[in-house]
């Protein structure tokens, strides 16, 4: 009986699937010159260029490592992307990128420069059924460094992105 019991247990385990992971598209983060009235820095230098890449990557393997969002490839949206950029100004223009590699959410982000060590790092996320904002969240760096910058979106994920709603 326990033996029938188990093998039953088993096979509906096997059978019921898991809670399916949200499917995210993350961009490629932009850097604002604040002091140039929030402008796109027309010449990055290789560190904010590398560091732009650096905190990306590092949103993508924490949404990753979680298990409740899968990261979309956007390789063959890439010209999509360049055209549509920069997404702080397009108001949503990532949405339909996002749709079409197959993601449910779009998450863009940005650094504001207010100066070599002032800085703040911002995400955005919108649903891609309905192009509305979900999470907006920013974190206020001070230097600029490899550790503050991937400390500052540590901080956004593990306290702004990835926090559970408080109870009502």
């Amino acid at each position: 009986m326990l033996q029938r019991f188990l093998c039953a247990l088993f096979a509906v385990l096997i059978v019921t699937p898991a809670a399916a992971a949200t499917k995210a598209a993350v961009f490629p983060f932009d850097i604002r010159d604040v002091s140039q009235e929030g402008e796109l820095i027309p010449q990055l230098n290789t560190e904010d260029v590398r560091r732009l890449k650096l905190v990306a990557d590092e949103l993508k393997t924490l949404m990753q490592k979680d298990g409740k969002y899968e990261v979309v490839d956007l390789t063959s949206q890439a010209k999509e992307i360049e055209a549509a950029a920069p997404f702080d100004k397009c108001d949503g223009c990532e949405v339909p990128i996002a749709k079409e590699a197959g993601a449910d959410v779009a998450v863009t982000g940005y650094v504001d420069k207010w100066s070599d060590a002032l800085l703040s790092i911002s995400l955005v996320t919108r649903d891609t059924q309905t192009g509305k904002l979900t999470k907006t969240m920013q974190a206020q760096i001070n230097g600029n460094n490899d550790d503050l910058w991937l400390h500052g979106v540590r901080y956004l994920w593990k306290n702004r992105f990835n926090a559970e709603a408080p109870a009502k």
